[in-house]
C-alpha cells in the first residue's frame, strides 16, 4: 500500500514494517503491530512548503481511542484456552469445529503470533499509552511525532477512553478528555508560525464540533520548521491483544484561500502591533477596540499598558470558543497578562491573568470580583513568549498557558456564556510586557466543501413500534406482549431469567451471590429487517464498589442462530470505569477478542440510571449513553467480508463478559423505525 498512489495521482509515502495496511470496503485499514512503536506503521504525504491555510484533513475512525501496548496478565496457553471457550455457550469441541467451518482462520494465526509476543511470560513489551498522530511532521516517518511538527496525538487514559492531545511549541495540549470511539473529521491548518487545530464529529460528541462544522481546539504559535510531511501514524492498536483495527475515509492536502490570513477562521483577531494608542484603532477583523479602562498603546513588539486596570475589548459577532494571545513576559517583577472573555459589560466579565507569581481566574459579576481558582505552581517566566488560550464551549471552559491544563481541572460553568466580548486587560502598567497575536475564534465554523470527505453515519428512528413499560404483576418476562405493538417476549438465549417486577421495571433474576447464568437473552419479533433504534433506561445494581455487583446487560439484534450483535454496558468494581462492548456472532463463530468498545468512565455507574441506546442498519452501528454517541462501527471495519445483516429479532441481552450480570433493572423500553 504504502509507495502507491491514490485516486488524485498522490504517491502514498509513509512506512508499513509489519505489512499490515490495506485497502477494502473503500477505507484504508490499518491493523494492529506485533511489535508496538512509532515509526512503523503510517502514511504520509509531501514534502510541502510550510504556509498559510495550508491544510491535511483526515476523515477515520480510531483503532480504539485509548489503545496501549502492555503485556498479558495470562500465559499464551491460558489466553488461548480462553480464546477456545468464548461466551461459554458451547463446548471447547464445539468451538474448534465452528472455528474450522468459519471464513476467517487466516487472521488468528497473526493473532496467535501476537499473544505469544505480549503473554505474561514474554520479555516486557515497552509501555506506550500515546496510539494516534495526525499533522504535518518534519520528517517523513517521524521517530517521535511528539517531539516535532503540529501533530494532535491521541493518548489513552483507561476509563475514560482517550484524550486528544495538540502540539503547542513542545507540549502537549490536552484539548478533549474522554472522546469517544466515533467517525471524526482531523484538520490541521499550517500557519507560517505554527497551526490551528480543528475536529468534527456527529451531533452530541463529546468536546466535538458537530458536522458540517468543527470546533477549533488550539492554537500553536510556535513551531514553524519550514518543510513538512502530512501524515496519520500508529504506535498501538488495540488493547490487552483484542483486535481493533484503524479505518480512513480519506485523506486531503490542500491550500483553503480563506484561511490564508495569520488568524485563519478567528472573528476578532489584531497582532496589536504599530503605533499610537489601542482605543478606537482597527483590529485586522472584528470591528475597532473599545478601552473601558486604562490605556494601552500599540509598539512595535505589541500592545503595552500604559495606565494601571486598563482593559480593552473587541465585540465579535457571537460568542467565541477559542481565545489566545501571546504574551511577552519581560523581566520586571510586577509582569502580568491577562485574558477576557464573555464579556457583557464593564461589570460582567471572565479575566484569565498569568504573571510571575502563578495564574488566576477571575469572575466580574454585577460590579463585584471573585477569584475563581488560582495556582502558583505556573507563571510567567523572564523574558519568554508565552502563550494564554481559553477553549470555551458554553456550559464549560478549559485554560490554559503554554499547552498546560491551568487548575488541573476543566470548569462547567455557564455564567456569561452568551456574551460577545473578548480582550485583554492587566492591574499594572509599564511592567514591559506585550500582547501580540491575538485572536477570537467563533464556537464552531464550516468544515469548506474541499475538506469534507463525507457525513459520518447518523440515523435515528423516527416512529415507537414496540414500547414496553414493563407494567402489569410480578413473573418472568416470557410471554408478556408489549404494551406498543403488541409482540411477545420470549426467551432465545440461556436459562436464566428476567422478571416483571411488579413496579414498572424488568429486572435480571440475580445477585452477587446467585448471578445470572450465563448468555440470556429475551426478544420479540421485528418486522422492519433493514434497521433498528433501541433504547431503555438501566439501573446497575448495587450503590457502589465494595458489594460484588456486575452491571453487564443491554440489547441483542438478531437475524439467526448464527448471526447476530450484541451491545452491552459492563460495570465492574475491578476497574475504575465502565466501558460500552459490542460483541458479533456472525456466520455461526464468535470470536471474544474481536469485541469493540469503548470506555466510558462514570457515565455508567451503580445505582444510577442511564439510558443506553443503539441504532443499526444490518450494517453501520452508533451507541449512546444518555444521548452522547459513543460508538460507532462498521461491520465490515472489523471483518472486510461482512454482509448486511436482516434484523429478524430485537430485545434485552444479559452478557457473558469475564462474568455475568447480578441484578441490573430496565425500564422505558423503546424499539424505533
Amino acid at each position: 500500500m504504502v509507495g502507491s498512489a491514490d485516486a488524485q495521482g498522490k504517491v502514498r509515502k509513509g512506512i508499513d514494517k509489519e505489512g499490515i495496511i490495506g485497502i477494502d470496503n473503500g477505507a484504508l485499514r490499518i491493523a494492529p503491530l506485533i511489535e508496538p512503536g512509532w515509526g512503523r506503521a503510517g502514511i504520509a504525504y509531501g514534502p510541502f512548503e510550510r504556509r498559510n491555510g495550508r491544510t491535511f484533513a483526515v476523515f477515520m475512525v480510531n483503532c480504539h481511542n485509548t489503545s496501549q501496548s502492555e503485556n498479558l496478565r495470562e500465559s499464551f496457553r491460558d489466553r488461548f484456552d480462553r480464546w477456545l471457550r468464548g461466551p461459554e455457550l458451547y463446548s471447547r469441541m464445539q468451538r474448534a469445529w465452528q472455528w474450522l467451518l468459519s471464513r476467517r482462520k487466516g487472521r488468528m494465526l497473526r493473532q496467535w503470533r501476537w499473544w505469544r509476543h505480549i503473554s505474561a511470560s514474554a520479555a516486557p513489551v515497552p509501555r506506550i499509552d500515546e496510539n494516534l498522530a495526525i499533522g504535518w511532521f518534519a520528517s517523513e516517518v517521524p521517530a517521535d511525532p511528539l517531539s516535532e511538527g503540529n501533530g494532535l496525538i491521541m493518548h489513552a487514559t483507561g476509563a475514560e477512553n482517550g484524550e486528544l492531545w495538540a502540539r503547542v511549541g513542545g507540549s502537549m495540549l490536552p484539548t478533549i478528555r474522554s472522546i469517544q470511539n466515533l467517525q471524526i473529521h482531523y484538520v490541521v491548518v499550517l500557519r507560517e508560525r505554527g497551526a490551528a487545530y480543528y475536529a468534527s464529529s456527529v451531533e452530541g460528541a463529546n468536546g466535538l464540533g458537530t458536522y458540517p462544522n468543527m470546533r477549533l481546539l488550539a492554537i500553536d504559535a510556535f513551531n514553524d520548521e519550514p518543510s513538512v510531511h502530512a501524515g496519520v501514524f500508529q504506535a498501538a492498536l488495540g488493547q490487552i491483544g483484542f483486535r481493533l483495527d484503524t479505518r480512513i475515509y480519506g485523506t486531503r492536502v490542500t491550500d483553503i484561500a480563506e484561511w490564508g490570513s495569520w488568524f485563519g477562521t478567528a472573528h476578532a483577531a489584531d497582532r496589536l502591533e504599530g503605533s499610537g494608542v489601542l482605543s478606537g484603532s482597527a483590529a485586522d477583523i472584528g470591528g475597532s477596540w473599545h478601552v473601558g479602562a486604562g490605556r494601552f498603546e500599540r509598539t512595535a513588539e505589541g500592545a503595552a499598558a500604559v495606565e494601571d486596570g486598563s482593559l480593552a475589548v473587541l465585540r465579535a459577532d457571537q460568542p467565541s470558543g477559542l481565545v489566545h494571545v501571546v504574551i511577552q513576559g519581560g523581566s520586571h517583577d510586577a509582569r502580568a497578562a491577562g485574558l477576557v472573555w464573555r464579556h457583557a459589560d464593564p461589570d460582567n466579565y471572565w479575566q484569565l491573568t498569568a504573571s510571575a507569581q502563578g495564574c488566576e481566574l477571575t469572575l466580574h459579576e454585577a460590579g463585584s470580583s471573585s477569584t475563581i481558582a488560582r495556582t502558583d505552581a505556573v507563571r510567567l517566566e523572564v523574558n519568554k513568549l508565552h502563550a494564554l488560550q481559553v477553549a470555551d464551549e458554553g456550559n464549560r471552559f478549559s485554560l490554559f498557558l503554554d499547552g498546560m491544563l491551568l487548575f488541573g481541572k476543566r470548569f462547567v460553568d455557564d455564567r456569561l456564556s452568551r456574551a460577545t466580548g473578548v480582550g485583554i486587560a492587566v492591574s499594572a502598567a509599564h511592567t514591559g510586557v506585550r500582547w501580540t497575536r491575538f485572536e477570537a475564534h467563533p464556537m464552531e465554523c464550516r468544515l469548506p466543501t474541499a475538506l469534507d470527505q463525507g457525513r459520518p453515519w447518523w440515523r435515528l428512528g423516527e416512529k415507537d413500534i414496540v414500547a414496553d413499560d414493563f407494567e402489569g404483576p410480578a413473573g418472568d418476562l416470557d410471554g408478556r406482549p408489549t404494551a406498543i405493538g403488541s409482540q411477545v417476549w420470549r426467551r432465545i438465549i440461556g436459562d436464566g431469567h428476567i422478571d416483571i417486577t411488579g413496579s414498572g421495571s424488568a429486572r435480571f433474576r440475580a445477585s452477587p451471590t446467585q448471578r445470572s447464568p450465563g448468555r440470556l437473552a429475551y426478544t420479540v419479533d421485528w418486522n422492519h429487517p433493514e434497521f433498528t433504534d433501541l433504547e431503555v433506561e438501566i439501573t446497575p445494581s448495587g450503590t457502589g464498589p465494595g458489594q460484588g455487583q456486575h452491571g453487564l446487560c443491554g440489547f441483542i439484534l438478531w437475524q439467526d442462530p448464527d448471526n447476530y450483535v450484541m451491545l452491552n454496558i459492563w460495570r465492574n468494581e475491578v476497574y475504575d470505569g465502565a466501558s460500552i462492548s459490542t460483541f458479533f456472532q456472525l456466520d455461526g463463530f464468535e470470536d471474544l477478542y474481536d469485541a469493540i468498545w469503548a470506555n466510558v468512565g462514570n457515565r455508567v455507574y451503580w445505582g444510577r440510571p442511564h439510558r443506553l441506546r443503539i441504532t443499526f442498519d444490518g450494517m453501520h452501528y452508533m451507541a449512546f449513553v444518555d444521548d452522547e454517541p459513543v460508538l460507532y462501527r462498521a461491520l465490515t471495519d472489523v471483518y472486510p467480508d461482512a454482509k448486511r445483516l436482516q434484523i429478524r429479532r430485537v430485545g434485552l441481552l444479559g452478557n457473558w463478559e469475564w462474568g455475568t450480570d447480578t441484578g441490573s433493572e430496565f425500564r422505558r423500553f423503546r424499539a424505533r423505525a
